[in-house]
């Protein structure tokens, strides 16, 4: 494949007729032209030791909504900013809040397509730049800690907007089983592990033991459980009583801590990702974590290649299948890049996997998506100098900045911004069972299986499995690989029991589409 070719499938203007109909339809095209911003909202309040004492800490966040909605039950996306988990400036760059041209843009442009969006702040701190014969420990300790911290804040936040449909009238007007969580850059490490890590075991392996002490890294008796349910001195237990569960995961970069998090159990959500293939500071596929201000090593995690490709391996994203099987350009370039080998120092794999957008750079490059604005940057070093007696100098941030973001502007960012969004779409309307774009992609609404009584046995299965409703006739049935394949299709069936054959199918994960009058039901079934 040459450069010619990389060429044509990145520059993508054509972006905004992908899923063009003709009526406008929510969740699929921009039906909205405004936002109503509800800033500095705390959604709860946790130790910070940011300064190297522990802090109380108010968690903030700004809450999106479209201007003019009158829907009272929006899917709502959480979005997590970048900023090597330090205050801008102070992480050696000049993004890191969560008014960050970035994701004040997503939230507007999800607030165009009707969804609620929340820019979200979390706890920061760890120690990037510890030297010595400690050095190597308190780097990627410090690290895990601040990720762990992160995920914790996360879930507090989830059950805060729980706990404000329960208990506050629903002021933000969301389905609080429609919660998406999306991660730019260090946003990513908090997405995806708030995805897969839910039990203490999985941070007390090898490599997350302090070789020193040999104890864990992270010491429960003070930053407490997973959740972050427990009060400890070092956490908080914001909003206990209510599920930390989501629907969705989305990572633009960052990474996840490692690969065994992902096990397939049912409370992992669909997981989709995109990645700068040369992206210096956090591994396309799998690889190190490098401090961006030294170069130096922290530890060794998998990035968004390789989560993407294990969440599909697992069955965790088998209910995207009918996403991978739309005929359009993102697809299309997906598919063809899913036969493009690519080779690291530590990892040999291929450019795409389903659920999985990589993006091809000439250089090394980190968040394309980013833009800032010099006049904006002087103003803020400026003020941070003067009130904080620090030295940091605006034209050395703003050129560093350049080295990993060559050309960096608005014009540049907003076709990346068009691919994500738009690669996006489908699924997550497939994940948050949105009826309106399901309908208008002409995959059929979802419904619960509570509505048909519907239960399958047994799974995994040898041979057969019975697909049993008591309310409800079952009308066709499609059946689908990981790939997003076609392997099975059933008509005109209209009987409230069947048996699906398994036939010569290989072992593996499928993904079963049973018709009904009243829609669709999407379940994971597994050939043994």
């Amino acid at each position: 494949m040459n450069r010619k070719f990389y060429k044509f499938l990145f520059i993508l203007p054509l972006l905004c007729a992908v899923f063009a109909l003709q009526a406008q339809t929510r969740y699929l095209d921009q039906v909205f032209s405004g936002s109503m911003v509800t800033n500095n909202v705390k959604y709860a309040t946790n130790i910070s030791v940011l300064t190297g004492s522990a802090e109380s800490q108010d968690l903030l966040m700004d809450v999106y909504q479209p201007m003019g909605d009158t829907l009272d039950d929006r899917p709502v996306i959480v979005y997590f900013h970048t900023g090597s988990f330090l205050p801008p400036l102070f992480n050696g760059g000049i993004t890191g809040s969560r008014t960050d041209s970035t994701v004040v843009n997503v939230c507007k442009r999800m607030n165009e397509l009707g969804y609620v969006a929340i820019a979200a702040t979390y706890r920061a701190g760890w120690n990037p730049a510890a030297t010595g014969p400690a050095g190597q420990n308190i780097r990627t300790g410090t690290l895990l800690n601040a990720a762990y911290r992160g995920i914790q804040d996360a879930r507090s936040l989830i059950r805060f907007l729980r706990k404000s449909v329960a208990e506050e009238d629903n002021p933000y007007g969301i389905d609080p089983d429609k919660i998406v969580l999306w991660g730019q850059g260090t946003g990513g490490y908090i997405s995806l592990g708030a995805a897969f890590l839910d039990r203490f075991s999985e941070v007390n392996i090898d490599k997350f033991i302090d070789t020193e002490t040999l104890l864990p890294y992270v010491d429960t008796a003070l930053v407490g459980g997973v959740f972050g349910l427990e009060n400890r001195p070092l956490s908080v237990a914001n909003h206990p009583g209510y599920s930390s569960d989501f629907a969705m995961a989305v990572n633009m970069g960052g990474a996840l801590g490692d690969e065994s998090w992902i096990d397939g159990s049912g409370n992992e959500p669909p997981t989709i990702g995109f990645h700068v293939v040369k992206d210096p500071f956090a591994p396309f596929s799998a690889g190190p974590v490098i401090v961006p201000t030294t170069g130096d090593f922290v530890v060794n995690v998998i990035g968004t290649r390789a989560v993407v490709e294990k969440s599909n391996d697992t069955g965790v994203n088998s209910v995207l299948a009918p996403a991978n099987g739309l005929t359009n350009t993102l697809n299309a370039i997906v598919s063809a890049y899913e036969n493009v080998p690519v080779i690291f120092p530590s990892d040999t794999t291929t450019l795409a996997t389903e659920n999985m957008y990589p993006f091809l750079t000439p250089g090394l490059e980190s968040g394309p998506w980013d833009w800032w604005d010099k006049p904006t940057l002087d103003a803020l070093v400026a003020g941070t100098n003067q009130v904080l007696n620090t030295d940091f100098n605006s034209d050395t941030l703003h050129n560093n900045g350049l080295l990993t973001n060559p050309g960096m502007s608005i014009e540049k960012a907003t076709p990346y911004l068009d691919t994500i969004i738009a690669y996006y779409i489908p699924r997550g309307c497939i994940a948050l069972e949105l009826t309106e774009c399901l309908d208008a992609l002409g995959i059929v609404s979802n419904i619960n299986p509570v509505e048909v009584g519907l239960s399958i046995q047994p799974n995994p299965a040898s041979e057969f499995v019975q697909l049993r409703t008591d309310l409800s006739a079952i009308r066709h049935i499609r059946l689908y690989d990981m790939s997003g394949r076609l392997v099975q299709e059933v008509r005109n069936i209209n009987e409230f029991n069947y048996d699906l054959y398994r036939n010569d199918l290989p072992p593996g994960v499928y993904a079963v589409q049973l018709h009904f009058d009243e829609g669709i039901l999407a379940k994971k079934i597994v050939f043994k």
